[in-house]
């Protein structure tokens, strides 16, 4: 089949393809650099694909896939966007060692595990997957634990803490009384 050929079946259904991708994207813009990248691929490609009946059917595939890799790409890009927006926002240090007095006396109420889970990473602010081969874990089962650890310190610190420790256990005295 003749290189130019497939191109020009492509390049004359290239209205269907883009509104296939902005129905898809809801974005203009998104879905020309989907299908432009698409289009480049397929020039490369598309004398590979022996029967001229299947073009359509393996350009639509190629385009499904560009748009799980765009998807993809983008939602990576807005979790580093929020990761970097969280570490650049300055931090309340009086506020964190307030909210932290009641929670780091109770931590020696909790199962050891559960207690070192809690300590390195919403104190020292450690990664989960670190903390989780240090302590002979995997990652899915610390993060679990450590979701259990939470709820067990939450209710604690109701218990003990009473109405102050109702949402950000901000502005809590109760460490003075326990000491």
């Amino acid at each position: 089949m003749d290189s130019a050929r497939p191109l020009d079946s492509l390049l004359a259904q290239r209205s269907r393809f883009r509104a296939f991708l902005i129905s898809r994207l809801g974005n203009e813009a998104d879905a020309d650099d989907v299908l432009q990248n698409s289009l480049l691929k397929a020039m490369r490609s598309a004398g590979d694909v022996g029967d001229e009946q299947k073009l359509t059917a393996w350009f639509y595939r190629l385009l499904q896939n560009a748009l799980i890799d765009h998807v993809r790409s983008r939602t990576a890009s807005a979790r580093r966007d929020d990761a970097w927006m969280t570490d650049t926002v300055p931090r309340d240090e009086e506020a964190e060692k307030t909210a932290c007095a009641c929670v780091a006396g109770l931590l020696t109420d909790l199962k050891p595990r559960d207690a070192e889970l809690l300590r390195r990473v919403e104190l020292n602010d450690e990664e989960v997957a670190e903390v989780a081969r240090s302590l002979g874990l995997k990652a899915g089962a610390a993060s679990v634990a450590l979701h259990r650890a939470r709820t067990t310190l939450r209710r604690r610190l109701e218990e003990f803490c009473g109405d102050c420790a109702k949402g950000e256990y901000l502005d809590c005295d109760c460490a003075d009384v326990r000491s």
